[in-house]
């Protein structure tokens, strides 16, 4: 037997180091992949202290996924044009405006000099590089084709950014538009129908049911604002109190894939996620099964990921990734079909890929419809509500009127 010290990634994409006793490498690696790790460097015999040092993040700084993408294009382009990865590390670090993004550059580029692999460097900073950045970068080094797998990162980030841009901006209007209008309505209720409701005492006559429940409503919140509004804040908390569990969150997780409308547009980013991580780390060269274990941490949903740890025990067994598919229920039909096409031609990460695109674009086009449909319905909910208020007020008016007339 021989002793390995390992360096590993967990399911949640932790990084731990540790010894294994094996026979042989391979055989390590497999009782890393039982106790369900990911081994990111395995070497016989002791590690030396700048490798071990980097399983602790040395800083508290995060790179945006702006800046993530950028810096990930900037070192493509310097290696593919054959420059060292420690000089090409140092020319992005200088060219970084951000005090962080430099920092955390300059802290990559210290441990490659140092005598660190990229992706071990890298480790230093987990939660500005996932799992998947890493091990992406770790299958370019041991394939030696880091420049091309940095490109397709680049590639991949950029086109997560764009999707999560579209939306973002598609919903700013509909959002804003909710703000305003609820503002406006509160407004109305505590000054300046309380100005008006206060004619209507004199009269002799039963006011009108809408009349006389805007005046109810209108009396408490104008009393009672300060206590809702400590009521609201507290309930906040506890729901993110509540949330911190995992058992509440799993369960909130099934309730969105389960609801009529979220639940499609859960699955499908779910999926989407899903099918690009793997085909991302398929096309850098890490084996399939340990693309679809380190992809399960870029799902973001806790029922999802359950059936890509099935998927993963499925494909250890020796079963074909489409099949695994198939059987999760999570991953559309058709991106099976496409995933059994690229197995059975050889080109696994071009199906995948393709595969990803199709989702991202029937993502884009729901989406779409749905913000379309959402903009009308916030402008027609306050349009009904602003009227109810009108209606209120106006109806003791008019019965003021008739009993002038009568």
């Amino acid at each position: 037997m021989t002793t390995y010290q390992y360096i590993a990634l967990d399911i949640d994409g932790r990084r731990c180091a540790g010894a294994v006793d094996a026979p042989d490498e391979g055989a390590a690696r497999r009782v890393l992949n039982r106790k369900k790790l990911l081994p990111v460097e395995l070497r016989i015999g002791g590690m030396d202290e700048g490798v071990l040092s980097s399983v602790a993040p040395q800083a508290r700084d995060k790179l945006g996924h702006k800046a993530q993408m950028l810096v990930t294009r900037q070192l493509a382009t310097l290696i593919d044009a054959a420059v060292p990865v420690d000089e090409a590390l140092a020319m992005v670090a200088a060219q970084q405006e951000n005090a962080a993004a430099k920092r955390i550059m300059s802290n990559i580029q210290s441990g490659v000099v140092e005598g660190l692999r990229l992706s071990d460097a890298l480790g230093r900073h987990p939660a500005s590089f996932t799992p998947l950045y890493r091990a992406a970068v770790a299958a370019g080094e041991r394939s030696g084709n880091l420049g091309a797998v940095l490109t397709r990162l680049a590639d991949h980030l950029g086109r997560v950014h764009a999707l999560r841009s579209k939306v973002t901006t598609a919903m700013i209007y509909p959002a804003v538009l909710s703000m305003v209008a609820t503002l406006v309505v509160i407004c109305l209720m505590i000054f300046v129908v309380p100005s008006l409701t206060e004619q209507f005492q004199a009269f002799e006559t039963e006011l009108p049911l809408i009349t006389r429940i805007l005046i109810a409503v209108s009396q408490f919140l104008a009393s009672y604002w300060l206590f809702l509004l400590i009521g609201v804040g507290l309930a906040t908390a506890a729901a993110s109190r509540a949330l911190q569990g995992e058992a509440v969150r799993e369960r909130l997780d099934a309730g969105f894939l389960r609801a009529p409308i979220v639940g499609r547009w859960t699955a499908a980013v779910a999926a989407s996620r899903f099918v690009r991580a793997v085909s991302t780390l398929v096309a850098s060269g890490t084996p399939v099964f340990e693309s679809v274990r380190i992809a399960r941490a870029s799902v973001g949903n806790r029922v999802a990921a359950k059936a890509v740890d099935g998927m993963a025990e499925e494909i250890e067994q020796g079963e074909p990734l489409s099949q695994a598919m198939r059987r999760s229920g999570f991953v559309p039909a058709m991106v099976v079909y496409m995933a059994a096409s690229g197995e059975n031609a050889g080109d696994l990460p071009g199906m995948l890929q393709k595969a990803a695109e199709h989702l991202d674009a029937e993502f884009e086009a729901f989406t779409t419809a749905a913000i379309s449909l959402l903009e009308p319905a916030v402008i027609v909910v306050m349009g009904v509500v602003v009227a109810s208020i009108v209606l209120a007020i106006m109806l003791p008016v008019l019965q003021l009127n008739q009993m002038a007339i009568g």
